[in-house]
């Protein structure tokens, strides 16, 4: 569908992608008065690289410290949060290291790649807290979650004692997670987690 175009605001829209480690949609270009003509046109200058269809980054700007997940973040349109062993490891809990950028989205969402491990659930607002500039799941859901995934027991067990000494995650809010109504991975999960909160407190 065509649609009126405003002035395209090149600064406004570099200075969202800086802040989100150099990366914007098309969508956002859109909301800055780019046409997709003009955002092919600074793609082909070099102003622009495409990183995904849909997906592109300024090319001058700086390396993020959280590249890959800044990445996979606008690569859902900003519908995902990180979650599982990726949220763990950005809150320094346990030593797990995420082969691939683990996020969940949407059920309805329906883009798929090779490159991110996408888990699709539906997540409340208190699933998800903002964490160095993007939403991520709570400690205690990531926990929970990879406990899910078949993060191992040892792993789990270490980021439950580190989320309780740096209080993160209370015994409270684990066991709440895990025990949510018609959560199917109840009889599996909670023994694991019950286990590692009386370590923690031994």
């Amino acid at each position: 569908m065509n649609r009126p175009w405003s002035r395209p605001d090149l600064v406004g829209l570099e200075t969202l992608a800086l802040a989100q480690g150099g990366y914007f949609d098309r969508r956002n270009a859109h909301d800055h008065g780019l046409s997709d003509r003009l955002l092919s046109h600074h793609v082909g200058t070099g102003r622009f690289e495409r990183m995904f269809v849909g997906v592109y980054r300024l090319r001058t700007a700086p390396i993020a410290r959280h590249d890959d997940l800044l990445l996979a973040w606008v690569w859902t349109n900003y519908r995902g949060a990180i979650s599982h062993e990726s949220a763990m490891a950005l809150y320094g809990l346990s030593d797990v290291m995420p082969a691939r950028v683990q996020l969940t989205v949407p059920l309805d969402f329906g883009r798929v790649t090779t490159r991110f491990d996408l888990h699709r659930a539906h997540l409340t607002d208190g699933d998800v807290r903002p964490y160095e500039g993007m939403p991520v799941t709570t400690p205690a859901k990531s926990i929970v979650d990879a406990a899910v995934a078949g993060t191992g027991p040892e792993q789990i067990e270490q980021a439950v004692g580190q989320a309780i000494a740096r209080a993160l995650a209370s015994p409270d809010q684990l066991l709440s997670v895990a025990t949510r109504p018609h959560y199917r991975h109840r009889r599996t999960v909670l023994p694991l987690i019950e286990s590692a909160i009386r370590r923690a407190a031994a």
